[in-house]
């Protein structure tokens, strides 16, 4: 192969093969990936960064991406380190799809501030914002799915350790909600017949069968479960095929109606957390000043915080008092019931906002005694909601 010492020209050639990548050409493809002269920090990144993205976005080739990825780690030439560094091909790609998977409980902070300049955009019908937000999560899963997807499929083709994928199970294991359960299920189903052979996995089949039993789901997700079950039940002989959300659809639009409900209930804690700077400023603004007009006031020049979701507010406005003393969740109320009286909120908001936050497993587990914290706060209501 002729010598080729720029990196963009490096670059276009890496996207060229794995852009066309399939099971005929892909000892060939490799070969020259191999071949090719990368031998600084940046350009095996970028490389990496060209191979991980379009392994994710071809999903019914990604075993085949992983293959390539399996053979260039396995090759000494190309899976060496990089002069005078500990970096490596295997180390860039494992660092890459574990900051991804770190994601499934973190969203990028900075796409969570584009978000918000969006919402601030007083031209931004309801509507359009709410399926910005909706279309935001629903890439977002996709994303980590098929992260977990190609984890996995490193995993069988040896090119990640054991521990690493036990430790993803084990993480996932800890989670309830249904985008988590669904990527412990993506990577059971396919790491299961290889792991079972030296490590007991009742522990994360039995973290789904509990899902089951006392979590709302989607029959999606139900069906996923059973079927990981069954493959554990059988001793993970038959390896069944592989199913995940989002799998025929390209769009939050395209989706039917009980899929559209993960990511919507996904986007009220998002939008929750976008405006909780605001409802903070607001409920000290009541605690400091006593003044609720003042409140109101300042609510109605800033509609970007009731004028999305009467609902989201108040959760957000709770999940503030909750991090505070009784005396602050007691003003809390007391605002929540003034802006009642006021005709800013309804009394069907309030109780809906309090069922979420009650309803939150995520906000059990963080507050263990949050009946009795809910009780300073709804304590001040004209209509009571425990």
């Amino acid at each position: 192969m002729e010598q080729i010492n720029d990196s963009v020209e490096i670059l276009n050639i890496v996207k060229s093969i794995v852009y066309h990548l399939n099971i005929t050409n892909l000892a060939n493809m490799t070969r020259k990936i191999i071949a090719l002269p990368i031998n600084n920090i940046k350009l095996l990144e970028e490389v990496t960064d060209i191979i991980y993205d379009r392994a994710l976005q071809r999903q019914n080739y990604t075993h085949i991406y992983a293959d390539m990825c399996a053979n260039l780690i396995n090759d000494s030439k190309f899976n060496k380190l990089i002069t005078n560094t500990e970096i490596s091909f295997q180390k860039v790609l494992l660092k890459k799809c574990s900051d991804v998977f770190r994601t499934l409980t973190k969203h990028n902070p900075r796409e969570l501030d584009e978000l918000k300049q969006i919402m601030q955009n007083k031209n931004m019908e309801q509507q359009m914002f709410i399926g910005a937000l909706n279309s935001y999560q629903f890439e977002f899963s996709k994303k980590v799915i098929s992260n977990c997807r190609f984890i996995s499929e490193l995993y069988r083709k040896g090119a990640i350790p054991k521990k690493i994928i036990l430790s993803y199970i084990t993480d996932l294991s800890y989670e309830n909600e249904e985008l988590q359960l669904y990527c412990l299920c993506i990577i059971l189903q396919l790491t299961g017949p290889i792991l079972s052979k030296t490590y007991d996995l009742n522990e994360p089949v039995d973290t789904l069968l509990f899902a089951i039993d006392n979590y709302e789901m989607s029959s999606t997700l139900k069906c996923l479960i059973l079927k990981v079950q069954k493959m554990h039940s059988e001793g993970w002989i038959k390896e069944e095929s592989n199913k995940y959300i989002g799998n025929n659809y390209t769009k939050f639009s395209e989706l039917p109606k009980e899929m559209k409900n993960m990511y919507t209930l996904k986007s009220y804690n998002i939008m929750a957390l976008l405006i909780f700077d605001e409802c903070y400023d607001v409920l000290f603004n009541f605690v400091d000043n006593k003044k609720i007009d003042q409140v109101i006031h300042l609510l109605k020049m800033n509609k970007f915080l009731i004028r999305y979701d009467p609902i989201t507010f108040i959760v957000s406005m709770i999940l503030v008092a909750l991090e505070e003393n009784q005396n602050i969740r007691n003003y809390a109320g007391k605002l929540l019931d003034n802006i009642v009286k006021k005709k800013l909120l309804s009394n069907h908001s309030i109780q809906s906002g309090v069922n979420k936050v009650l309803n939150d497993l995520g906000i059990k587990e963080e507050y263990p005694n949050l009946s009795n914290l809910m009780l300073d706060i709804t304590s001040q209501f004209k209509v009571k909601c425990l």
